[in-house]
């Protein structure tokens, strides 16, 4: 298995659930390449959020841009 999807994994597993639900991790094609993404709705904001591993925190998806499929990946 990749290494990003064994990193999103372990974060996916840390989440509490009174702070994060309907964590799911994605795969999708990112500028010609194969890429992953962990995307989890905050409880509190009912807000869908992404993570970002450079900086180990969730962002805001904004979500107002133009729409590309994602394949959920079942691990």
């Amino acid at each position: 298995m990749e290494p990003v999807i064994e990193e999103l994994k372990k974060v996916r597993e840390s989440l509490l659930p009174e702070e994060w639900r309907d964590a799911r991790i994605y795969r999708h094609i990112d500028e010609y390449k194969m890429d992953y993404t962990l995307i989890a709705t905050k409880v509190s904001s009912g807000q869908v959020h992404y993570y970002v591993p450079d900086t180990g925190e969730f962002v805001q998806l904004n979500r107002s841009g133009p729409r590309r499929p994602l394949r959920i990946v079942h691990h």
